[in-house]
């Protein structure tokens, strides 16, 4: 990590960052010290996205395959770029309505020389624009988790992106329904106890094929988070996939979490289906 730093733009004024890698190097991010950080949900959730094409190689022989992905509520664009640097053939809208986030956000793509991949847009994710209706092969998110009743962060610009008082998560359940093409996938990460919301905003918006893929610190401890996962007007039973342990008892990330962590995608297939989830 390198020194701190503090941008100059007068919407994010006396932000201090850090300049982080992710992704064995291969992801820089700059990104607010006191606020909300990009980490290990944004790296799962990253790696649970697939577009069928991971390498230049294959982008420039199946052109006509590119995806059209949806990252709500960007952030600083730490998933964007980490799914970028996976699949080749991934082209991203990025919408985040904090200012100072989106001048990272900006700032991030350019950095990472990504301008040609992601499009930042300032905006709301629950009030997207009308053109962008049904137009995504893929909308994702890692959407506020925490409660109002939970405790709060002492950092207001943490507490602004973990938590979900006034925004209901069927809210963001919807709104990626309403953006997604028709057959096309809709992805969360949510903490595990808020699973029922994700299930029920998923069948009320007529969504199919579900599979959870839950992680756990550790082996003999509850699910901490779950990726979830479904397709938009496909009816499908739902399925629980074996999911991943990140930590040994001694607090050290397992291999399989380490291979993750470095950048190796994780294999979210149906039971009845033979594809790879796209």
């Amino acid at each position: 990590m390198k020194a701190s730093s503090t941008m100059t733009d007068a919407t994010a004024a006396a932000l201090v960052t850090t300049d982080d890698s992710f992704l064995s190097g291969k992801v820089h991010l700059r990104q607010p010290r006191d606020g909300y950080r990009v980490g290990t949900d944004a790296v799962m959730l990253a790696a649970s996205i697939n577009t069928g094409v991971v390498s230049k190689e294959q982008t420039s022989r199946h052109a006509e395959q590119c995806k059209r992905l949806l990252d709500m509520g960007a952030g600083v664009g730490g998933i964007s770029l980490a799914v970028c640097q996976r699949c080749a053939n991934a082209h991203i809208t990025a919408v985040e309505k904090d200012q100072a986030n989106f001048d990272l956000l900006n700032y991030n793509i350019s950095a990472n020389d990504k301008t040609a991949v992601i499009r930042p847009h300032l905006g709301n994710v629950l009030a997207l624009p009308s053109v962008l209706r049904d137009s995504f092969d893929h909308v994702f998110a890692n959407p506020p988790f925490h409660h109002g009743s939970d405790l709060p962060s002492s950092s207001r610009r943490r507490r602004e992106a973990h938590y979900a008082d006034e925004v209901a998560l069927s809210d963001w359940v919807a709104s990626a329904l309403w953006a997604v093409k028709s057959k096309g996938r809709v992805s969360f990460i949510v903490r595990a106890d808020r699973t029922d919301q994700v299930i029920r905003g998923l069948s009320d918006g007529g969504a199919g094929e579900v599979l959870l893929y839950p992680l756990w610190s550790h082996r003999s401890s509850p699910a901490i988070r779950v990726i979830i996962t479904a397709r938009a007007g496909v009816k499908g039973a739902m399925a629980i996939l074996p999911g991943l342990v990140l930590h040994h008892p001694s607090g050290a990330l397992t291999p399989e979490a380490r291979r993750v962590m470095k950048g190796e995608g994780l294999l979210l297939r149906h039971p009845a289906t033979t594809h790879l989830q796209a």
